[in-house]
């Protein structure tokens, strides 16, 4: 994508104290889409409040309305490194509705441990067990982020008060 240039002085730039909403494109480093926001409604955010990558926030810095952006994000800034010793048995007994679940191998299921909750990847079924790779998803993955900026606004008192947006796309009180 190439940036636009249809900026005007009195719309807000993209930094701390503002609500971005964008729509994202997604690849891997062998440029296949992962995912796309464009189906559905944009993503949005409060600058700051680590709810999206840093290095992707840092992206949208000085940014406004309209534009259009590509960053690509090398793994150690995006999910990490891939651990293979992160591979994990489970018994399906330990997992919450387990015994009632149909699982099915690349399903992504939420694992409990020390430190909540985190995703992991079903990479084998047995019958009262599953194999699970506990990395992130995208782990070990540079990524790519396609964006088009949808616009930039000054958040509120209360939103950043409580550190998220509210109304379409934010949360919701």
């Amino acid at each position: 994508m190439s940036e636009t240039n249809n900026r005007t002085t009195d719309e807000p730039a993209a930094g701390p104290g503002k609500v971005i909403t964008f729509h994202y494109d997604l690849y891997d480093e062998s440029s296949d889409k992962i995912e796309t926001s464009n189906a559905g409604e944009p993503l949005v955010f409060l600058y700051g409040q680590n709810s999206i990558l840093a290095s992707l926030q840092e992206a949208f810095l000085n940014k406004k309305g309209g534009e259009d952006f590509s960053v690509t994000i090398p793994a150690g800034k995006a999910y990490g490194r891939y651990y293979n010793d992160r591979k994990q048995r489970i018994p399906i007994k330990q997992i919450e509705g387990g015994k009632k679940q149909k699982f099915r191998v690349g399903q992504i299921i939420n694992l409990q441990g020390e430190r909540g909750g985190s995703p992991g990847t079903i990479v084998k079924v047995g019958k009262f067990n599953l194999d699970v790779d506990a990395n992130h998803p995208l782990a070990g993955k540079d990524l790519t982020f396609d964006v088009k900026i949808v616009s930039v606004r000054d958040a509120n008192e209360e939103e950043i008060a409580h550190g998220h947006p509210h109304g379409p796309g934010g949360h919701q009180h």
